[in-house]
C-alpha cells in the first residue's frame, strides 16, 4: 500500500510502527485559498454547480440550505477507493439553525442538511442557476461556519488510525496502557494522532467524541468530507469541526441519502 519509510514518526513511538502501519489509509487532504471561483470549481462556500431543472435544497420551513462546499472530483487526485472519479459532490446545510441542520437524535436525518450528487456536468451555464441572491443569510439571522469563498486544492497522503476514531480505543489500547504513566509522552501521541485538518477519506478528528461509538452509524467507516476550524474565517461553534461519513455500499452505489452529519466544539 504504501512503503514503511513514508509514515513520519516521533522517535518515541517507532517502537509501536507495526501496530500503526497496519492502519494506514489513504487521504486527500484539503488546502484553501480566499477567492471567486466558477460555479463548476472545488470550493468552500460560494455559489454552488446547480441546473435550473432541479429543486433547490431547502429546511423543513421551506428557507434554502446554503452551500458549505463543493467538490470536483475532476480535480480530485484519483487516490481513494470506491470515491467517484469525476462529478460534483456537494455538502448543504441550514444556515437559518441554531446547530446548523444537524440532528443530535439522528445523525442521518437530511432535514437541516443535503449531499447532491450530480454525476453528469452541463457545461452550457444557461441551463445553471446564476443568481442566488435568494439564498444569502441576512446578518441578525446568520450563523454559517464558512465566512468566505474559497477555492480547494487537492494533495494526496496516507494517514494512521487517529485517536478520535471509535476504533482507535481497540487498535491502540497497548500502547495507550504503555504511556499512560507518563504525561509527556501520552500527549505527544494525543498530539501526533489527532485527525485535524480539511480532509476526504483518511481519519476524523473530533472535540467531544465519535457519534459512530453507539447508536447506529458504525458502518459509517469512511470520511467523506472534514472542515475544520482553520484560519480566521472558518468557526464550527468554540473552535469545532464539521464531518460527514458514509458507509462503503452507499458510497459504492453512489447514494448519498443516509450520510452522517456531525458537528461539535468545546
Amino acid at each position: 500500500m504504501t512503503t514503511t519509510h513514508s509514515l513520519q514518526l516521533p522517535q518515541e513511538f517507532e517502537q509501536y510502527r507495526a501496530i500503526i502501519e497496519k492502519t494506514l489509509q489513504p487521504v486527500i487532504n484539503i488546502e484553501t485559498v480566499e477567492r471567486k471561483t466558477s460555479l463548476f470549481e472545488s470550493k468552500f462556500e460560494g455559489n454552488p454547480y446547480f441546473p435550473l431543472t432541479m429543486d433547490y435544497p431547502k429546511n423543513e420551513s421551506g428557507q434554502p440550505l446554503k452551500l458549505l462546499a463543493q467538490i470536483n472530483f475532476a480535480d480530485v487526485p484519483k487516490h481513494l477507493p470506491h470515491f467517484p472519479s469525476e462529478g460534483i459532490l456537494q455538502f448543504y446545510i441550514d444556515g437559518y439553525d441554531d446547530v446548523l441542520g444537524m440532528d443530535f437524535d439522528n445523525g442521518q436525518n437530511p432535514a437541516g442538511f443535503r449531499i447532491i450528487f450530480h454525476e453528469q456536468i452541463i457545461q452550457d451555464e444557461s441551463q445553471l442557476i446564476q443568481d442566488f441572491s435568494f439564498v444569502e443569510l441576512k446578518d441578525e439571522e446568520l450563523y454559517f461556519p464558512v465566512e468566505k469563498e474559497m477555492a480547494l486544492s487537492f494533495e494526496e497522503s496516507f494517514e494512521p488510525l487517529m485517536i478520535d476514531d471509535f476504533r482507535s480505543n481497540k487498535v491502540y489500547e497497548a500502547i495507550r496502557q504503555h504511556l499512560e504513566d507518563n504525561e509527556e509522552l501520552e500527549d505527544k501521541f494525543y498530539d501526533t494522532f489527532s485527525g485535524t485538518g480539511h480532509k476526504i477519506g483518511g481519519y476524523p478528528f473530533f472535540t467531544q467524541q465519535d457519534p459512530r461509538a453507539y447508536g447506529d452509524y458504525t458502518d459509517s467507516t469512511i470520511l467523506l468530507l472534514q472542515v475544520d476550524s482553520i484560519g480566521d474565517h472558518i468557526l464550527w461553534g468554540d473552535c469545532g469541526v464539521g464531518n460527514f461519513f458514509i458507509s462503503e455500499d452507499d458510497l459504492q452505489r453512489k447514494d448519498f441519502s443516509k450520510v452522517l452529519y456531525n458537528w461539535d466544539c468545546h
